[in-house]
């Protein structure tokens, strides 16, 4: 059969334009039998690690090239034009990416060329507006033309403008620079998509090739792989456009031609022109340059002469080995060792035999593979961020290095923990291993920029995150397009849950349509569900990436084009990080972490408050009120373990010590569950059921895990022991756990793990159970170096929630969003542990949350102030609010009696003498933006705290709108009273007295109904979205409680197969993938927290109470199983009047 090679193809990745992914492209060109297939997607990258990794794959010649937008030559009116490139050796894809990152950066002028600077990379975000209409200059084009193909592209190509105006010297003259500027490697391109006009066009394009002696090439423009993907690629079209389908008009392309064509429907169309077909073999031949050629070098680091690079990651290692293992005092002057790899035992006292040997060992590896300057890059990042007074800790795979340790870049010592240095770093896989560094989130952007200011932006850039859609985005978009009101779709999405678009097509078939009162075979609806389904894993649109920072020893735009992000001063590569392996870039992670950001928060407050000093690396080891905390499940705000699943599981497992938090850490996971890991390991943990093996020589790898494999690290372990594989086989595989596309990864190494067992005589029963519980892991099985660098955050957090509870929330709240809970969760159970918490008071209230002294301290204090002075500095000061006004002038400062804590514990044991008290901070109250904040911190460093109403309505510069939310979440109590109704008619008098005033003066008021307490607590939620007082579902309780529904404290007393009834604000709902339909759910009222198990079936009936109502009343048999109390939902009934529940958020998870 007659092939050829498609040299124009758009996917995906030409964003809201290609309706296919390059793997759909490649898997239908292999269907075809097409020889060799070129990605031209628009002025764009970022599919080609993709493209060409599953190409290579299928045995398909992937050629990279982009379809680029070029601005209209200097002096000539007009709009941009289209031209086809492709890459034909590794120069020709250099100066293509280094096209794409110009074209990206939004300077090029319409007329005129780029101006001349020293870096050809934006170091601002003022570019951003123009991401979407990327354009290079023709000087560009003739600067970086060689090792490029050119075609002359679409319809909108420049040459085809040309010839359609009649314009012959014109279309001669662009030839001739085409020819100069690609060295001669030029290509008219004609095209037949069944359009009369089209075909005239090409016509006279081949004649003006023939007279130029230029080979021609047939190319179809492809959008989509599939005749049944026109609609799809329409309605992107509209979205791309904003614009419905009945608007688009000739947006839209006049018929469905556009797709991969078979040869036999190519060689048809241009019979009488066969050469054309023909030629696309030959060109193609000519592009030989392929992705994974690529070789870019790792970025140099700048060392004291007289010493290579190695010498000093050497010297820096076995410093940093007697620091961490003993024995520094005895290194002269606290010089660097001049030491080598190989140094002798005296010069490094203190130190183990074991541990010199796997320093040398690491270090010898490093060396091989040249990779001290990556070690030195990552140490000064570090070195940087410490001196800064930034928390940071290395964790991942990291953490298995014995250097990293040294060079204090994890917190986690290998040896101790016995863990396997290959899991990093191994000669047979070759390439940087990826160390990832968290850091605290407020304080991440300084050390971007400190990385930014060392390598300069022409050497470093952040990776993208390409964001596919998802169901509801799916359905939004693609109802909006076909019609349908705002209303409709809304509603439609509301009947999608959180998943895959195809799955939520498969949901508006199964009822969902019919939910909404739709008939599923009105032509338009069925296509809704047509597109719906076809918009399943397309890129909608592109974010930079959580963390990953790419650097390189030479210019980045030669390696992958580069692009604005919308944030300032940031710039993104097009690829994201499941590509950089396949082309061996380097990416250091630099990720924040909001607990980081808590930690250090908490230990400035515990320093400022009480004096006390606070190392994370020094707390007290295995305090035993500590576990008796994590042990009861008393885990709200703590790192990890505060989730619905952990809460469960840490009553049954009793974690005792540090490496017992480790595994906690790692067992609640979709892999060990999936894997049918975690009921083994329970039993086995509480002494159920005894410790085996499945094969004996697993003994020395699970002894720790009880049998269980839980760790990537014991899976390749397991691979070596059992299979024979070598150190690089099993990293393949620990690979192929962790990949996103992992299932796929694991079929292609399954017969080489089987075929090792059989050949060291394991029976096929226990092959199955080995093979499934390491396929588990492809479900994000967790690294041990991980879960150790996490557990380490566990405790430290754990332990300040414990010791210094006011300290911690008060960091907690200042750090938000991160963790688990919203906000009023969190308030809530800081009550239940004795933290006074006070509510905004435009008095004592800065932007953040503050600490003041509590009601015992300040018993002792009549008159005093509490501070002098106002810090509104980037994390205000703990225990620095304004000085009140005069004593006289307060209002009862009683504390609110604290709740009961969930164990039954009254919260006043958890009250220290001279604790401090919890101040909500202004940045909680809806409406307040930065605007707002800019305003109050001027006004508090000009004149001091708000003496009175008008005083705040004088000085502040806030409008209408923010004060009477002021007045209505109760800020004015000190400054005017308990009243939120008066304060506000004052607010409003004082507004009336301004010059242009915004309102008339109200008349003189009467004495106001003051607000009940059930309406105090639902403006609370409504203004603030938490609660210092009260509870949603506490003026509830008589009524419940008669019709014998049980508060969440009664619950933990009821008995196992006892018919409960409970009631509460829900706080999360969660079905994962994992649970085969059971969804999970946490109520929460006055009293605590209670869980409820919703089989499939029960779900499905009550699909929209569960997930549309925010205060649930649940009925069924409560289980009372191994210390924890759960509840099988049998029936859900909403609740409609509870205070406030209605604005509450609840965090659901899929």
């Amino acid at each position: 059969m007659r092939s050829y090679a498609e040299l124009h193809c758009h996917s995906a990745f030409s964003l809201l334009d290609g309706a296919s992914t390059p793997e759909v492209l490649v898997r239908r060109a292999v269907e075809l039998g097409i020889r060799a297939l070129a990605l031209t997607d628009h002025d764009e990258l970022g599919g080609a690690v993709r493209f060409s990794r599953v190409a290579r794959a299928a045995g398909l010649e992937a050629i990279v090239g982009t379809e680029l937008t070029i601005a209209p030559a200097e002096n000539a009116p007009g709009s941009p034009s289209h031209l086809t490139l492709l890459a034909r050796t590794a120069e020709g894809y250099a100066n293509l990416s280094e096209l794409v990152t110009r074209g990206r950066s939004g300077t090029a002028e319409t007329q005129g060329a780029r101006p001349e600077s020293t870096s050809r990379v934006p170091i601002t975000n003022s570019w951003a507006p123009n991401r979407g209409l990327p354009r290079v200059t023709w000087g560009e084009l003739a600067e970086l033309g060689a090792g490029l193909y050119a075609l002359t592209g679409c319809p909108q190509g420049e040459l085809a403008r040309r010839v359609r105006a009649g314009d012959g010297k014109g279309a001669r003259e662009l030839l001739d620079f085409l020819g100069s500027a690609f060295r001669g490697y030029v290509a008219v391109e004609v095209w037949d998509h069944a359009l009369p006009e089209e075909r005239a066009l090409a016509d006279r394009l081949l004649e003006l090739a023939d007279r130029r002696e230029l080979p021609a090439v047939a190319s179809n423009d492809v959008h989509y792989a599939l005749p049944s993907g026109r609609i799809v690629h329409d309605v992107l079209t509209c979205l791309r456009h904003q614009v419905t389908l009945d608007e688009a008009g000739t947006r839209l392309r006049p018929n469905g031609e556009w797709y991969l064509k078979p040869p036999s429907v190519v060689w048809r169309r241009w019979r009488h022109r066969p050469d054309v077909v023909e030629n696309t073999h030959a060109l193609a031949a000519e592009c030989s340059f392929r992705l994974a050629d690529l070789a870019p070098t790792m970025p140099g680091f700048q060392v004291p002469a007289g010493v290579t690079t190695q010498e000093y990651l050497e010297r820096l290692v076995w410093r940093g080995a007697l620091e961490r293992y003993g024995g520094l005092g005895q290194v002269r002057n606290g010089d660097p060792i001049r030491v080598a790899p190989f140094v002798p035992d005296h010069l490094t006292p203190g130190l183990t035999q074991r541990v010199r040997r796997q320093i040398r060992h690491e270090l010898e590896v490093i060396k091989r593979l040249d990779l001290a300057g990556y070690f030195l890059t990552v140490w000064d990042i570090v070195r940087f961020a410490r001196r800064q007074g930034i928390l940071l800790q290395g964790r991942g795979s990291a953490a298995n290095s014995c250097v990293c340790y040294c060079l204090g870049i994890t917190a986690v010592d290998p040896i101790k923990f016995e863990l396997l240095f290959e899991r990093f770093l191994s000669e047979e896989r070759g390439g940087a291993p990826d160390i990832d560094l968290d850091i605290e989130h407020e304080r991440r952007e300084e050390v971007l920029q400190y990385v930014y200011r060392k390598y300069g932006r022409e050497r470093a850039a952040m990776v993208c995150e390409t964001i596919t859609y998802r169901g509801r985005s799916a359905v939004r978009d693609a109802a909006r397009v076909l019609g349908f009101s705002t209303d409709v779709a809304d509603r439609l999405a509301a009947e999608v849950e959180r998943c895959e678009a195809a799955e939520a097509a498969a949901v508006l078939e199964n009822g969902g349509l019919a939910a909404c009162g739709l008939d599923p075979r009105d032509r338009s609806v069925a296509a809704l569900v047509h597109v719906v389904r076809g918009l399943d894993q397309l890129p909608r649109h592109r974010s930079i990436h959580v963390g990953g920072f790419i650097l390189s020893e030479g210019p980045l735009s030669r390696v992958v084009s580069i692009e604005p992000a919308a944030m300032p001063e940031r710039t993104v590569i097009q690829w994201d990080k499941d590509d950089l392996d396949f082309v061996g870039l380097i990416k250091i992670d630099l990720l924040g972490l909001g607990m980081l950001t808590c930690l250090a928060k908490a230990i400035r407050y515990i320093r400022e408050t009480r004096g006390v000093a606070i190392d994370l690396a020094q707390l007290p080891a295995g305090d035993a009120e500590v576990y008796r905390m994590i042990q009861a499940a008393d885990t709200v705000g703590v790192f990890q373990i505060e989730s619905r699943a952990q809460m469960n599981s840490l009553p049954r497992l009793k974690p005792r010590n540090f490496y017992d938090l480790v595994v906690q850490v790692a067992l609640i996971r979709p892999g060990p569950i999936q894997g049918e890991m975690v009921h083994p390991y329970v039993r086995r943990r509480r002494g159920e059921e005894p410790v085996t093996y499945l094969h004996p020589d697993l003994g020395s790898i699970l002894h720790r895990t009880l049998g269980v494999p839980l760790f990537q690290e014991q899976g390749m372990k397991v691979a070596v022991a059992l299979a024979g594989f070598t150190p690089g086989q099993a990293d393949a595989l620990r690979r192929a756990m962790g990949f996103k596309r992992s299932r796929e990864a694991m079929a292609l190494i399954e017969p080489a793990l089987r075929a090792g067992m059989t050949a060291r005589g394991i029976v096929p029963a226990v092959q199955d159970q080995i093979v499934k519980q390491l396929t588990a892991f492809a479900n994000y099985g967790f690294p041990e170096s991980h879960a150790a660098s996490f557990a380490l955050l566990v405790y430290a957090s754990a332990y300040l929630k414990r010791y210094y509870a006011p300290e911690f929330y008060c960091a907690l709240l200042n750090a938000q969003p991160m963790g688990f809970y919203t906000p009023g969760t969190l308030v809530h159970d800081a009550r239940r542990h004795g933290v006074e918490v006070r509510p905004v008071d435009l008095a004592y209230s800065s932007w953040d949350c503050t600490l003041e002294p509590g009601i015992e301290e300040d018993s002792h204090r009549e008159g005093a102030e509490w501070g002098s002075s106002r810090s509104m500095s980037r994390g205000s000061v703990a225990g620095t609010a304004a000085a009140p006004p005069p004593r006289s002038k307060l209002r009862s400062r009683t504390p609110t009696p604290p709740l009961e804590s969930r164990n039954g514990r009254d919260a006043a044991e958890h009250r220290r003498a001279g604790s401090s008290a919890l101040r909500i901070g202004l940045r909680y109250v809806r409406g307040l933006g930065s605007k707002a904040e800019e305003k109050l911190k001027t006004a508090w460093e000009a004149g001091g705290p708000f003496r009175s109403v008008e005083d705040v309505v004088r000085r502040s510069g806030l409008g209408l709108p923010a004060l009477k939310t002021l007045a209505e979440v109760g800020a004015f109590r000190t400054l005017w009273g308990p009243g939120r109704r008066s304060a506000l008619w004052e607010v409003l008098a004082k507004l009336a007295q301004r010059p242009l005033a915004p309102v008339d003066s109200p008349p003189p008021h009467s004495k106001l109904r003051e607000m009940t307490r059930v309406e105090l607590i639902a403006a609370d939620y409504l203004t603030t979205g938490l609660c210092t007082h009260g509870h949603p579902m506490e003026h509830l309780r008589a009524t419940l409680r008669a019709h014998g529904v049980l508060s969440a404290e009664e619950l933990e007393r009821a008995r196992s197969g006892q018919r409960v009834k409970v009631a509460g604000v829900v706080i999360c709902r969660q079905r994962p993938g994992t649970a085969k339909g059971v969804c999970f759910i946490t109520l929460e009222d006055e009293t605590g927290f209670s869980n409820f198990v919703v089989y499939a079936d029960l779900f499905q009936r009550h699909r929209r109470t569960i997930v549309r109502s925010p205060v649930l009343l649940i009925e069924g048999i409560a289980q009372n199983e191994q210390d924890v109390i759960n509840v099988q939902a049998r029936r859900i009934t909403a609740i409609e009047s509870a205070a406030g529940a209605d604005v509450i958020e609840s965090h659901d998870f899929h």
